[in-house]
């Protein structure tokens, strides 16, 4: 075990995806995204049947409700989602599993890595935005006759 990393410190690019999906292909993109890879964790995983799907929509929920508040399309904004949307998932989680489990307590040092996570992941998704926007080779282009 390595004591000089946290334990729960991780970048969220699911949640970063999700924020690009919801802000680009909208509410329906959105929504299957995160439906699909809450299934795809559920399945790979060998946690509860039904925790990451439950999690992933509800987050799908918080990042719709708070672009009522924040602009996706700022960066102040897409930073402010992103960070409440993985500080609102690691809750949930140790929530759900402490509902259920009852061996799960909340530490320092878990609001300390989910704090640090949530910034972390927060500062991230604007080059992640760019860099997914402008990334084009999946893409289909239509070919233009030649002249």
């Amino acid at each position: 075990m390595n004591y000089m990393m946290f334990k729960y410190f991780d970048v969220d690019f699911v949640i970063i995806l999700l924020a690009f999906v919801f802000a680009f292909y909208g509410d329906i993109g959105a929504g299957i995204f995160a439906l699909s890879q809450g299934l795809l964790m559920d399945i790979f995983s060998a946690g509860l049947l039904g925790l990451f799907t439950s999690i992933y929509l509800i987050i799908f929920m918080g990042i719709r409700f708070g672009s009522r508040f924040f602009n996706l399309g700022t960066i102040k904004g897409l930073i402010i989602i992103v960070s409440l949307a993985v500080i609102f998932k690691k809750t949930l989680f140790v929530t759900f599993l402490h509902i259920f489990s009852l061996e799960i307590t909340f530490s320092f040092s878990f609001y300390t890595a989910a704090v640090s996570s949530a910034i972390c992941s927060g500062m991230i998704s604007p080059f992640l935005f760019y860099f997914l926007r402008n990334f084009d080779l999946f893409l289909i282009k239509p070919q233009s006759e030649p002249e």
